[in-house]
This record gives C-alpha cells, sequence and structure tokens, in this order.
C-alpha cells in the first residue's frame, strides 16, 4: 500500500518530490532504507544483504547506484586541463573510497593538461610512508610538466594534517630540484576534499 502511495506520487510531482528514504522503499531497501544515502551507495551486494535486503533487490539496488555515479560522475579526461582541485577530485574521487591511504600523482603537461595518473604508495587505514624520489620518478621518466599530489584519507575527513603538510613541503622542494612544476597537494575522502592550493596554504 505504501509503494502504491509513493508511485503515484512519483507519477504525479516527479522523483524529486520523493525524500531519499522513500525512494530507497520503492526500489525495495526495506530496513536499509533509513541509512544514509551516500553511506548505502557504495555498498556491495553482500554488505547490503547483511542489511536485511533481499538478493535481487540488493542487485538491484547496486546496479542503481552505479548507474546513478556514472551519470553524475564526469572526470578529466586526457588531453583536458586539470589544474583546478574541482576537477582533480572528480578525476581521483574513487580513491577516496578505498579501505586504506593511497598516494597518487595526476601528471600534467606543459598547459596543465592531463597525461595520466599512477599510485606511487600505498599504506594502511591512518598513514602512507611516501619517498619523494618515488613519487617524482614516474614525473620524470614520462616527461611530465608539472604534477598534482593526490592521496586520500579512509576517516572520511580530508582536513590537511601537520604530518600532510610537512609532507607536502618535501614534496614541492624535492619537485624543484629535479625542474618538474609541483601544482597542488589534493587530499580526498568521502566528506569532500582539500586543496592546499586553494587554502592558500602553498608556496
Amino acid at each position: 500500500m505504501a509503494k502504491d502511495l509513493l508511485r503515484e506520487r512519483l507519477l504525479m510531482d516527479g522523483p524529486r518530490a520523493l525524500s531519499d528514504v522513500e525512494l530507497l522503499t520503492m526500489l525495495g531497501a526495506g530496513g536499509a532504507a533509513s541509512r544514509p544515502v551516500p553511506e548505502l551507495a557504495w555498498l556491495t551486494v553482500a554488505e547490503l544483504r547483511r542489511l536485511g535486503v533481499g538478493e535481487a533487490r540488493a542487485a538491484a539496488l547496486a546496479a542503481a547506484f552505479e548507474l546513478g555515479r556514472r551519470g553524475a560522475w564526469a572526470p578529466p579526461k586526457r588531453g583536458e586541463r586539470c589544474l583546478d582541485p574541482g576537477r582533480v577530485y572528480e578525476l581521483m574521487r574513487p580513491l577516496a573510497h578505498a579501505p586504506v591511504e593511497e598516494f597518487h600523482v595526476v601528471l600534467l603537461d606543459v598547459r596543465g593538461r592531463l597525461i595520466r595518473t599512477e599510485r606511487v604508495a600505498q599504506g594502511s587505514v591512518s598513514q602512507c610512508p611516501v619517498s619523494p624520489r618515488d613519487t617524482l620518478r614516474v614525473a620524470v621518466r614520462e616527461g611530465a610538466h608539472g604534477v598534482v599530489f593526490v592521496h586520500n584519507h579512509p576517516s572520511g575527513d580530508p582536513s590537511a594534517s601537520v604530518e600532510d603538510a610537512d609532507l607536502t613541503e618535501r614534496l614541492t622542494a624535492a619537485a624543484e630540484l629535479v625542474g618538474v612544476v609541483a601544482r597542488d597537494h589534493v587530499i580526498v575522502a568521502t566528506g569532500g576534499y582539500f586543496s592546499f592550493v586553494q587554502a592558500g596554504r602553498w608556496r
């Protein structure tokens, strides 16, 4: 009965008139409908099933969330400018959901256009040892003019720590020594992103 009423509202007023819980109820999320959508959106079928969602419904929900991500996600492609922190975040957004810290470099040409990205280090939930030499080796090898350093915070909070600031200084100094222009250091997390340039903490 509840689903019939929701269906009538959707047909009359459109899907935007329904709350997250109501939309999830229509999709058969059951008890999981009360969970925040950003949390549910990244759960696997097995994890959805542990919340009490049936196998078929869990598979349908996972497919719906993936379609939503593909429709909303428009990361820069090779050859497109990738200097704005927001664009870097779009490019590296999947990294925000990694279970452990990872450190990546975004390689750029002289006009700030994307060449490619590469992971240079992987650590634990709370730390990721990073070597400036290893981080910049790929940039030198690929002939990149500039780089953006990117790492994630599995905690969900993108705020920069003292250690992040210290690492940024060491990396920018090392980049200058090898003739690579360090453009920014962006931290990504499920709670958004932090840019040293945008925060006025870039030298």
